[in-house]
């Protein structure tokens, strides 16, 4: 009797990953994933340049909004993807800088050395224009390197990647501050404002401006340069941003009680969640629900707050309760409540918090070659937000300088993979370690600590290769009836409610993004109206996977 042929799966088309579609940059996550689950860590990083000039610095510091997207979250929990791309940039033994195009003979200024500034100088540099980037301060990194504190991002990680960037072509000039960016037009073919927000906002309240008070960036700008004040022994941080977290675990390094007053809950806090874990940790004492009335020498009067309705941006407005009010003894305060754009005087257009006015499709502004971009544009945003800005800015330039604006011609070809094995359902997240409590408190040493190559590879086969996978969803709009537990157990946002109603009088839900579909059948298991029906297109020898 003969052997029974087996089909082999169709070769469907690569999809692009959620991980990959929550990334600003479009880093092409899975693929340098596989890379260092296979151990070839110099491929890896070369995948992830082929995004960002910045791999070490995100892959110590970026908030990852490719996890919250990970397709392993939809079974125990994400892919450690940042942690990843650290392995790879240390353990890489080969760093290639693409080599650049023919020299155009076209001239850009970039004003400010961040990550968006820095971001496109690099690629311009690759498409063959000459780039000056022009630094007020006397060291590059903008905020990277005066906003984040070193037990996060060491300025030698900085260093290597700037490096990198220069080697690409582009002159950077520290300590030389712009005081009119118009006025670069004279010598420049096209001008990127980058500058960032370093203007502290403060609070218009009684004592909000003593002597004991201090800005929260401009308190890590002094820690960071090696200059730390004088704090006391007990200090009071005022808001729930990563910034007020940094400062408030800066403040905890350098000997002081910390009591971090935020006036909504932890779940609304805006840092990022791991940071504010860290803090607590480390002894960091978070007071919600609760906001400053005044400052007074040696104390803060505070006042206990509710959550009323939703404000503008959907966030539950705070309410002062009357009568709650209480004290908090402080040396120092430092406020961290906000900041703003301070880029150089120009021409161009500005809204009402400073930030300049630039188009979204090309960031251009409203003087003629002159463009913006980062927190100059966006307020204050992440780190892969602002280099997404970067790649977005050179390309714009580009194209006014004659150029395609094309970024893609440095990345080579995405190579087509056949489905692999994974690690099983029930294989937790690998956590690196942190260094002992009492170190971390003793100073600023790197708190985090790195995979090995042998832990990385087990963090990397979790990864589900989303790209390889595609699935049929249909949900029958006859059974459905709006109860929506598809969409509230799908964290990958496959689900959508229909705009119309059907006979019943419910309005059912589509797989509005059924190429976002895993496999994991939650939304099966949860139905209870045994309405949808999942169907792997890449084994069309499986019997269709039905809830019915």
């Amino acid at each position: 009797m003969g052997s029974a042929m087996v089909a082999s799966p169709p070769r469907l088309p690569l999809k692009v990953a959620p991980c990959e579609t929550a990334c600003p940059a479009g880093i092409d996550v899975p693929r340098y994933v596989r890379q260092v689950r296979e151990g070839h860590f110099s491929e890896a990083l070369q995948t992830i340049r082929e995004r960002i000039p910045f791999p070490l610095v995100c892959g110590y510091a970026c908030f990852h909004p490719c996890e919250a997207k990970c397709g392993r979250s939809q079974y125990e929990g994400p892919v450690a993807i940042r942690k990843l791309k650290r392995v790879a940039a240390e353990l890489a033994t080969e760093v290639r800088v693409p080599p650049a195009l023919t020299p155009t003979g076209r001239k850009v200024a970039i004003v400010g050395s961040g990550p968006c500034g820095l971001t496109a100088a690099y690629y311009l540099a690759l498409l063959g224009h000459s780039v000056t980037v022009f630094e007020a301060r006397q060291r590059t990194g903008g905020m990277l390197r005066y906003g984040i504190p070193a037990y996060r991002l060491p300025d030698q990680v900085i260093d290597a990647d700037v490096r990198l960037i220069e080697a690409a072509g582009v002159e950077i000039r520290a300590g030389q501050r712009i005081g009119s960016a118009d006025a670069l037009l004279e010598g420049y073919d096209a001008v990127l404002l980058a500058s960032g927000a370093w203007r502290a906002q403060g609070l218009d309240i009684p004592g909000g401006n003593g002597a004991s008070v201090l800005k929260g960036i401009e308190f890590l700008e002094a820690v960071n340069d090696g200059r730390p004040p004088a704090i006391g022994t007990k200090v009071v941080v005022i808001g729930g941003g990563d910034t007020a977290i940094d400062a408030a675990r800066a403040s905890r390094r350098l000997g002081a009680e910390v009591v971090q007053v935020y006036r909504r809950t932890r779940a609304e806090m805006p840092a990022n969640a791991e940071e504010v874990a860290a803090a607590i940790e480390e002894g960091v004492r978070l007071e919600f629900l609760a906001a400053p009335l005044r400052i007074e020498p040696g104390t803060v009067q505070c006042i206990r707050m509710s959550l009323g309705e939703p404000d503008a941006d959907g966030r539950r407005r705070p309410q002062a309760a009357a009568g709650s009010e209480f004290e908090i003894a402080a040396d120092t305060v430092i406020l961290a409540v906000g900041q703003l754009a301070s880029a150089p005087q120009t021409a161009a257009a500005r809204a009402e918090d400073g930030t300049i006015r630039a188009r979204p499709d090309d960031l251009a502004t409203s003087v003629p070659r002159v463009f913006a971009g980062g927190d100059a544009v966006t307020g204050p945003s992440s780190i892969i937000v602002a280099i997404a800005q970067g790649r977005s800015a050179a390309a714009a330039i580009d194209r006014q300088l004659g150029g395609d604006g094309d970024l893609q011609r440095f990345a080579s070809a995405r190579p087509e993979s056949e489905l692999r094995d994974g690690a099983p359902r029930g294989s937790a997240q690998q956590l690196p370690g942190q260094i002992p409590l009492a170190k971390r408190l003793a100073g600023f040493a790197l708190a985090e600590q790195a995979f090995d190559a042998k832990t990385a590879a087990a963090e990397a086969s979790r990864c589900l290769s989303c790209d390889l996978l595609a699935y049929d969803v249909q949900v029958d709009a006859a059974l459905c009836k709006d109860c929506g537990y598809c969409d509230e157990v799908c964290g990958l946002d496959v689900f959508a409610r229909s705009d119309t109603y059907h006979a019943s009088g419910y309005r059912p839900y589509v797989a509005a993004h059924a190429e976002r579909c895993i496999g994991c059948l939650r939304c099966i298991y949860i139905c209870p109206d045994f309405a949808i029906t999942v169907r792997n297109l890449r084994e069309p020898a499986l019997a269709e996977i039905d809830g019915r």
